[in-house]
């Protein structure tokens, strides 16, 4: 996009300056929290949306999954809902919130991967989603892909590879043209050092210019054998290694909202209804919101654990034969949670690493304390610090002349800021603070280029508009030089032995400008301007010729040196 130009006259105040808004001094939360709203359960779900909406920019409907490469399973039908989808869609709309449903891949194993293997199947599945996407007039879509990494094996991963980096190129491309986003959920990757199983196949920094967001999955880390769900350290290498790999304003940090319930010993006969069931290495879904009960009821003890900043405890259940009290058997159950001081934990993330954001699976599964703090941390993370840099193609300039100003604003992770307001400050000689003159708006590439004149030796600088969001961004001070022009009003000739008053004229006027006259090479005095720049001194030529007359300026604090042009004259 080509830069957006404004010409500013640095002598003409009438300018009409653009209205700029102040950074809103009440410090609302950053809106840092995104997540999945799943395909059960709205009428609780979703009342934890709207209940949170100073913290939510986006949310992720999870109702859809890919079954070909021109089909798409509706997965918002199977729940049965008395309300409609679009009543839901509009709802959420109406909340001001971007909506970027989620589709999964609901084929089996190696199907997606060959299909995308072939440009037009692949072209096909582009065109399909694109069309879901307009259908509904979505905001975009989020893609959640997990066959390639449970099923298809990593020895396909070499194949797949450059194939769905195809893809995503296609559908980024197609999805944008449209004006819509494209959000990738992802399992977790790492950088080599730290000697972690990665997902590579999905390809990070190959995919990073062309997506809106990166949602890492940091869950499930523990699934066969009792253990935490996300650990700390394993979530931040991931999102640390992700931040290397793209703008780290695109990176959204998956937290769960559950926990798991493992039986780790039986004691005993089990019931016939129970001898399937109760076994050790089973497993249940423990939501967040139901752990502490779950504790309490069977008077266990809650660990937090803080290295891994996630919860534990164990505890012991009977299982009984209904028809027979003495027939049972008791297993020993160890669960790991999140709590709010999990949830704590992983957005402190955001602010270390400037990340977009937390990712929630799933809005609903929460305690009250845990989005109580993320609310917190997210009034408390600091506005995105603006880095602004400024050039000019000179420095010095002659009175009247016009120089080149670039300036480029860029978040610390090198990611353009496009749209931001942007005001041009001047400071001279006569200014005890800086003046805003014109303001004006960067382009896509986070640029703004301005034409500009100034009248005098000014200082100068950009500075950007500040918010809650993003810190006010000064270049660093330049100092433009100003050549003054001399007009002197000599006459075209003049007589041998007779006096002339000559006036001359300094540009820009200013009082008490320094200046030497010389006639023939030789000063004939110094003098000063008056408030109107101007100056007066007296010649007699007493031999008939050729005269020649200049102006040496000297250097002050409202001007650089500067000398007229050498003026001749016929002396008769």
């Amino acid at each position: 996009m080509r830069s957006r130009k404004l010409l500013i006259l640095a002598v003409a105040f009438s300018f009409a300056l653009s209205t700029l808004t102040p950074a809103n001094a009440d410090n609302p939360p950053r809106r840092i929290l995104s997540g999945w709203l799943p395909d059960y359960s709205l009428a609780r779900n979703l009342p934890t949306v709207e209940g949170n909406l100073d913290l939510i920019k986006d949310i992720s409907p999870f109702w859809y999954g890919l079954t070909g490469e021109t089909n798409i399973k509706d997965k918002y039908a199977l729940g049965k809902y008395t309300t409609s989808k679009e009543a839901v869609i509009a709802r959420l709309k109406a909340n001001g919130l971007l909506l970027l449903p989620t589709i999964t891949d609901d084929t089996k194993k190696l199907v997606l991967a060959n299909l995308l293997a072939n440009p037009t199947s692949r072209t096909n599945i582009v065109q399909t989603i694109k069309s879901l996407v307009l259908r509904y007039n979505y905001d975009g879509i989020d893609l959640d892909f997990e066959v390639f990494y449970t099923q298809d094996g990593r020895s396909s991963w070499p194949t797949t590879k450059p194939n769905w980096i195809a893809f995503i190129k296609e559908l980024s491309t197609a999805l944008h043209e449209q004006g819509k986003l494209l959000s990738v959920t992802t399992p977790p990757d790492f950088a080599p050092e730290t000697k972690r199983a990665g997902n590579w196949v999905f390809s990070w920094a190959e995919i990073g210019p062309h997506i809106d967001r990166l949602r890492i999955m940091a869950y499930d880390f523990s699934t066969v054998n009792p253990g935490p769900i996300g650990p700390l350290p394993w979530s931040e290498d991931a999102v640390k290694y992700a931040s290397t790999q793209m703008p780290a304003s695109k990176v959204f940090l998956g937290i769960p909202g559950y926990g798991r319930d493992w039986i780790t010993k039986v004691e005993g006969f089990c019931p016939k209804d129970f001898a399937t069931s109760v076994v050790v290495g089973a497993k249940a879904a423990v939501v967040m919101r139901e752990a502490v009960t779950l504790a309490t009821t069977n008077n266990a003890a809650i660990t937090y654990n803080p290295t891994h900043a996630e919860s534990t405890f164990t505890y012991k259940k009977s299982y009984v034969d209904p028809t027979n009290s003495a027939s049972f058997c008791t297993a020993t159950r160890t669960v790991w949670f999140p709590d709010e001081k999990s949830y704590a934990a992983r957005t402190n993330l955001v602010g270390k690493y400037r990340l977009g954001g937390i990712a929630v699976w799933t809005f609903g599964m929460e305690n009250t304390a845990a989005i109580t703090a993320v609310r917190d941390i997210a009034k408390s993370i600091a506005p995105d610090q603006v880095i602004g840099t400024m050039s000019t193609d000179l420095e010095q300039i002659a009175y009247g002349s016009t120089f080149n100003l670039t300036g480029t604003f860029k978040l610390p992770d090198k990611t353009p800021i496009p749209s931001l307001n942007v005001r041009f400050e001047i400071k001279n000689s006569s200014d005890n603070s800086w003046r805003t003159l014109a303001a004006g708006v960067t382009d896509a590439a986070g640029v703004i280029a301005v034409p500009v004149i100034v009248g005098q030796k000014s200082e100068i600088r950009l500075v950007s508009e500040g918010s809650w969001e993003r810190s006010e961004g000064k270049t660093l001070e330049k100092t433009i030089s100003v050549i003054p022009k001399v007009r002197l009003d000599l006459p075209a000739s003049l007589k041998v032995n007779t006096t002339y008053a000559v006036t001359g004229q300094v540009s820009p006027k200013s009082a008490d400008i320094k200046l030497t006259v010389k006639q023939g090479g030789k000063s004939i005095g110094e003098f000063a301007t008056d408030a109107n720049g101007l100056f007066t001194f007296n010649t007699k030529i007493t031999e008939p010729g050729l005269a020649t007359y200049q102006v040496v300026i000297t250097a002050g604090s409202k001007n650089t040196a500067g000398m007229s042009d050498e003026i001749t004259v016929l002396v008769r």
